[in-house]
């Protein structure tokens, strides 16, 4: 992709934590129920976990820690889109975008040299825990944060 230059493009795995941190921050103020909020709250530690995890690499590369407020906007069309909807509904709507960033992360990824590819692949195993989380709750399965949980060492106690 020509918007692809690396190591530039790994601000981008930065930014997105910033993001995901903004939204799984509001999504719990306004939970439905304690469980909705433990969800939340799982992702949003596995959010803030991950961006401190990156500070060291974008760090190798000469980059500052900067975050980029999102667009209220964004996080507020998360909170709208949550608060009208089902939670499966909710779910299945972020399955799209989830998949999105998993795809840019493994462009991203795949332009890295060898010596990064601890750091990149354990980006792609993150954003693969929302997948699975999507997909298990979606099913009605059990254990839909497992993939989550598995990545953090800081987990919030369970409700």
């Amino acid at each position: 992709m020509s918007d692809l230059e690396y190591p530039a493009c790994i601000n981008e795995l930065y930014q997105s934590e910033v993001l995901g941190e903004q939204a799984f921050l509001t999504l719990m103020a306004v939970a439905k129920n304690e469980r909705e909020k433990y969800h939340f709250g799982t992702f949003l530690q596995l959010e803030s976990e991950t961006k401190v995890r990156l500070r060291p690499f974008l760090q190798k590369y000469g980059m500052k820690f900067i975050e980029e407020p999102s667009s209220g906007e964004e996080v507020a069309g998360f909170v709208a889109l949550y608060q009208q909807s089902t939670w499966q509904e909710f779910l299945a709507a972020l399955k799209p975008m989830i998949e999105q960033f998993l795809a840019r992360f493994q462009e991203i990824a795949n332009a890295g040299p060898a010596e990064d590819q601890d750091m990149l692949q354990s980006m792609i195993k993150h954003e693969k825990a929302f997948v699975h989380w999507i997909e298990k709750e979606t099913a009605g399965e059990k254990g839909s944060l497992d993939a989550a949980i598995s990545q953090l060492q800081h987990p919030l106690a369970a409700p």
